[in-house]
């Protein structure tokens, strides 16, 4: 938040332990959005591996069964899907990471839709679509 300029509700730039309920909603949201975008590209390779185990080769455990199915570390990932997955996360990173404003961001979403139905595969956006849940349902 520090970088974006929003300051917490005491006034300061990134001071520990104060609230934000104060600051512009559209420069948090923009903020969040750009914080969340920057995380996921920075990892996307391994964040489009663990998402694919949502697929339907996905999540099949080699080993015993793992008490917590939604934490096994031992879960395997839809080798066939992982590229579909990361080109998905590429065109969700450039949604999430554009700028301007609520308009910006609304035309980044729709061109997101149509960037993910000319690269996706019809026989495989279900499969790609399961594996964003399977990573949604995982981290928020």
């Amino acid at each position: 938040l520090k970088a974006a300029g929003i300051s917490g509700d005491n006034g300061e730039l990134a001071s520990e332990g104060t609230s934000y309920e104060k600051a512009e909603p559209e420069q948090m949201a923009e903020a969040c959005r750009q914080m969340a975008g920057w995380k996921i590209a920075s990892n996307g390779s391994a964040v489009a591996k663990f998402a694919a185990r949502g697929g339907p080769e996905g999540s099949r455990n080699p080993r015993k069964g793992f008490g917590a199915e939604l934490a096994d570390p031992y879960a395997q990932s839809d080798q066939k899907l992982i590229p579909s997955v990361e080109t998905a996360l590429k065109s969700v990173c450039v949604a999430l990471l554009a700028q301007g404003g609520p308009s910006a961001h609304d035309a980044a979403l729709n061109e997101m839709k149509d960037n993910l139905q000319t690269q996706i595969s019809k026989d495989q956006a279900r499969d790609v679509a399961s594996s964003l849940a399977y990573l949604r349902d995982r981290i928020g």
